[in-house]
């Protein structure tokens, strides 16, 4: 037997995520596990093959009468046709199916007393596991490896107790762990004020409970727990949680849930002839110890448990727990029904936008920058969420773009201008006369024949030399006709900027170019400010971003040459594109996007020349609702404890990158989102020539087909 524990040992350690999933199993199937010691070891068994196979852990059978919940698929059945705006995957929040808040109340009113859990039930705390919060206490108390400490002191304390079954309170583990470091006893209070704290409301329950208490119903709470009963009552009673008619703790009375003594209290206080339910998330506490009791359980299925199997294993930092935690006690508390795209919003998108925020106040403090510059439109939601939750630094949103701020730089770089506008055009179906007449130099068309080549003529590689001699000969021709749109922005800018010396200019990605054109105009062309340092949330492996980053202009905050490559997925430029477009569509605004600016001619403001439509507005709100509530869930109970959980770029990109390669899934969030075949600008591009990026996804080989 004690070869049989070593095996086991070593198996645990050489493959944690299966045992992760073993403990999920012994943990639910508490009887099952002890009858069938065998069967559920060969269980585990072959969970660490599955592991070393790199098979899908909740794949691999269970034994014949046991469970786990089941992993639900995100994507409908297959055959559904697409239509335009129609999200075809399953929202995260609608996986768990649970009954409605008022048809639990109604089979509950069957019974005279009605007793609740607390911890995982009615109140939630903040982190995947709840031992996580002595990571926090650790920071207070400034005592190395505390979450350690912390448990062993409790086991420690429970073995060399007197009392009734080894049930202790806190202050016994205090006292246990003063002889282990230098805290005393009465630091106890410490974890009691925290967990007072950082605790809130299962809003499920919280509505269960006041429609049971509208009915007069007698509620008592129970707990297999150290902390003492004024505590709990306390933290249940801020949480809205009022006028319960009983708090009964284990540590106070010497028995447990499990073993069906705390049950029996409540019959002796309230009287054996009452018929009693019993609600909680354990199964082998809440559910057959209350049956054994002769309670009727209500089995309520723990949001983290039920939600780990979504979250990334991977991401294992304090700041990681605190955000599995929210994700999980959100989506599956059985209140929010949200649409898929929002959904998507709060667990991928919404980590990412705080990460950022905190990312670029520490740039701007590095380089003792005194305002920050948002770009549209991909940085929308990113200035609405530092605003209101992240704000240190004046802050401006400016609408710009790539090909706006183009058009600047002709004078000194008319390369560069020429590479966007008609290089990159190259071989995808462009006659030279549309092209002229997308980026507004219709009078190059008449010059076409002095450099031996038609207008109509489509630009392919053997004429691309000949365009370029075109553009050199008629540059001042080209630089006087965008004269008024250089006023215009430089007149625009100038406002924006105000009198910062220092400005922080930040943006989505890939390559950096726009932060290059500005530094060149506002710094060395228009001497609008000293300096300009930019921000990137990533950037594609190409030269121009290397060469940004290495020469200190330009900071990646999750990605680049150096940094996290494998979030880049870099190998594949065809699909890396469709990642970026991805999470351009996830973080643009309703906004339509700019082409240009301009000179009114009456009033000599600046104008802005934008497309005539939108055709993404829908898809966009729901991803910004879902951002919004991510940060709002997220903030409440991250921002009193900040300095203790700093988001590094791994902790904000891991969820999003986790799910990048999911294409079928992604295709059903995102597929219907309209946009361009290449990263090419222009004036004329009509609403017909867009193309969803499922269609897209699908020309690359990323899905079988669409529509899907």
């Amino acid at each position: 037997m004690k070869l049989l524990r070593n095996f086991y040992s070593r198996l645990k350690i050489k493959y944690p995520k299966a045992n992760n999933v073993f403990q999920e199993f012994k943990k639910n199937n508490y009887f099952y596990f002890n009858k069938h010691k065998i069967s559920s070891g060969y269980y585990f068994y072959r969970l660490t093959r599955a592991e070393k196979k790199g098979i899908n852990l909740f794949k691999v059978k269970m034994p014949n009468n046991s469970k786990l919940p089941l992993i639900f698929s995100r994507c409908e059945e297959k055959g559904k046709e697409s239509k335009l705006h129609e999200c075809l995957a399953i929202p995260d929040s609608q996986l768990l199916k649970r009954k409605s808040p008022e048809k639990l109340v109604e089979e509950l009113s069957n019974f005279d007393i009605i007793s609740f859990d607390v911890f995982d039930t009615l109140i939630f705390r903040p982190f995947a596991n709840p031992t996580d919060l002595f990571y926090l206490l650790g920071e207070k108390f400034n005592v190395f490896n505390f979450s350690e400490l912390r448990r062993m002191a409790e086991g420690n304390a429970r073995i060399k107790t007197h009392k009734p079954n080894f049930e202790i309170d806190v202050y016994d583990i205090y006292e246990e762990l003063s002889t282990m470091c230098k805290l005393k006893k009465e630091d106890a209070n410490v974890e009691i004020k925290l967990e007072e704290e950082i605790c809130y409301a299962n809003p499920y329950m919280l509505k269960v409970f006041n429609l049971l208490k509208g009915k007069n119903k007698k509620i008592v709470v129970i707990s297999d727990m150290y902390l003492p009963s004024k505590v709990i009552l306390n933290i249940l009673e801020k949480n809205g949680f009022k006028d319960i008619n009983s708090v009964i703790v284990s540590c106070e009375h010497g028995c447990s849930k499990g073993g069906g003594g705390l049950f029996q209290v409540i019959k002796s206080k309230f009287g054996k002839s009452k018929a009693y339910a019993h609600v909680g998330d354990n199964e082998s506490a809440d559910v057959y110890g209350a049956k054994k009791a002769g309670f009727e359980p209500f089995y309520y299925t723990q949001c983290n448990f039920f939600g780990n199997q979504y979250r990334p294993s991977s991401l294992c930092s304090p700041v990681g727990s605190v955000y599995k935690g929210v994700v999980n006690n959100y989506m599956y508390n059985g209140m929010n029904k949200n649409s898929a795209r929002e959904d998507f919003g709060f667990i991928y998108a919404g980590p990412i936008v705080s990460g950022y925020c905190e990312y670029v106040n520490k740039v701007v403090k590095d380089n003792n920058c005194d305002k920050i510059l948002f770009m549209a439109r991909d940085m929308d939601i990113f200035y609405k969420m530092y605003n209101k939750y992240y704000k240190e630094y004046n802050n401006e949103y400016v609408i710009t773009s790539r090909f706006a701020l183009q058009e600047l730089i002709v004078e000194d770089n008319l390369e560069e201008f020429f590479f966007h506008t008609i290089k990159s055009r190259c071989n995808r179906g462009y006659t030279f006369k549309r092209a002229f007449n997308e980026i507004n130099l219709d009078f190059l068309c008449a010059e076409c024949n002095k450099f031996y080549f038609n207008e109509k003529d489509y630009i392919v590689p053997e004429k691309i030399y000949k365009a370029k001699n075109l553009f050199t000969a008629n540059k001042d021709r080209i630089v006087e006709q965008f004269k008024n749109k250089e006023i215009a922005a430089k007149q625009y800018f100038k406002q924006k900027i105000g009198d910062a010396k220092k400005v922080c200019v930040v943006d989505l990605g890939w390559r950096g170019s726009i932060i290059a054109y500005l530094k060149y105009l506002l710094v060395d062309k228009w001497k609008l400010c000293e300096s300009v340092k930019g921000v990137l949330l990533g950037t594609s492996i190409n030269e121009t971003s290397i060469n940004l980053q290495s020469n200190g202009l330009v900071s990646s905050f999750c990605f680049n040459h150096t940094k996290n490559r494998d979030f880049l997925k870099n190998g594949n430029w065809e699909v890396e594109y469709i990642n970026l477009l991805i999470l351009e569509s996830i973080f643009t605004s309703n906004e339509k996007s700019l082409v240009e600016y301009d000179l009114d001619k009456k009033t000599g403001k600046t104008k802005f020349i934008t497309y005539n439509a939108n055709p993404n507005k829908k898809i966009i709100a729901e991803f910004q609702t879902g951002i919004t509530k991510f940060l709002e869930e997220f903030e409440k109970v991250r921002k009193s404890y900040r300095k203790y959980y700093p988001i590094t770029a791994v902790d904000a990109y891991q969820p999003m990158s986790t799910i990048a390669s999911s294409y079928d899934y992604i295709s059903r969030i995102i597929g219907d989102v309209m946009d361009t075949p290449y990263a090419i600008a222009g004036l004329n591009i009509s609403e017909k020539e867009y193309v969803p990026l499922g269609q897209l996804m699908a020309d690359r080989k990323m899905i079988k087909q669409w529509p899907i």
